[in-house]
């Protein structure tokens, strides 16, 4: 199995195609797909055919599943597939920049999304290469964030747990949720490049940092994810299949098709396993 991956930026990101038909899921095929995807850490795959059903062999091949979001309702042939939809007034919950579900101890390694219905305009998806963000830091700065670490929790998602389930809803998603610290910088387990883990969506404060400090810093640090300079951006279309790096990787859903009616199916994959766990 071989893929052809075009680069899409110098940040991050590829366009795939596949050299045949991928009509079952296979060791090869993934083999294939987490070599590309630690190189690109983005994934385009315009002309696939994966169902639901293929979607969760392709992340069980990948690594283990079961990271369920708190509030998504699933598909109706598996769990673990989560369905998003968003038309009329709903205001969607992932129009800031985020990494899935930092608020865990251990947040998703990988994400497979697919465009199951697509706005007639809008609807696009950006993502933006964190280590890049990294590397554009002054070194004295890199240097002392590489000393700190961050809350996260799961920030902007509480407006759906309440719109959802009130009061009870927000300490019932909280409390399945919880809270997690994490590096200011982390490093890939895999390519060993350092990467800025706060997310405007996740990252409360910053320890060991005065309330204004921390605002200001984490101010800063967001800024720079804005920068066009580290991103892609996606244009969907029906069918269109996504698979990116949650680690090192950071995504924005832009909701500005409203009221017109968006539909994905994601597959979060929990753990790496070509990657040794901690």
């Amino acid at each position: 199995m071989t893929l052809t991956c075009t680069r899409l930026t110098t940040a991050l990101g590829a366009v795939v195609t596949l050299d045949r038909a991928a009509a079952d899921v296979s060791e090869e095929l993934a083999d294939a797909v987490h070599t590309a995807l630690m190189e690109h850490a983005v994934l385009v795959f315009p002309e696939v055919d994966l169902d639901a059903t293929r979607m969760v062999q392709l992340g069980e091949a990948l690594g283990t599943l079961g990271v369920r979001h708190h509030s998504y309702t699933t598909h109706p042939d598996s769990d673990d597939v989560v369905v998003l939809t968003w038309e009329g007034d709903q205001q969607p919950d992932a129009a800031e920049w985020h990494a899935d579900m930092t608020y865990r101890r251990q947040p998703p390694f990988a994400t497979i999304l697919k465009a199951v219905e697509v706005p007639p305009v809008g609807g696009d998806t950006l993502w933006a290469s964190a280590a890049a963000v990294h590397d554009a830091l002054d070194p004295g700065m890199r240097r002392d964030l590489e000393q700190l670490e961050a809350v996260h929790d799961m920030g902007a998602f509480r407006t759906g747990a309440y719109l959802e389930g009130g009061d009870d809803g927000i300490i019932t998603a909280m409390t399945k949720a919880g809270t997690a610290v994490h590096p200011v910088i982390a490093h890939h387990p895999v390519t060993g490049r350092p990467y800025l883990n706060v997310s405007e969506s996740f990252t409360r404060f910053v320890i060991g940092l005065s309330a204004p400090e921390s605002a200001r810093l984490l101010t800063y640090l967001f800024d720079l994810i804005n920068r066009p300079d580290f991103h892609v951006r996606l244009k969907w279309q029906a069918g269109t299949v996504v698979i990116w790096d949650n680690r090192g990787t950071q995504h924005y859903a832009v909701a500005d098709y409203l009221p017109h009616r968006r539909v994905m199916h994601r597959v979060a994959v929990a753990t790496d396993r070509r990657t040794p766990q901690p």
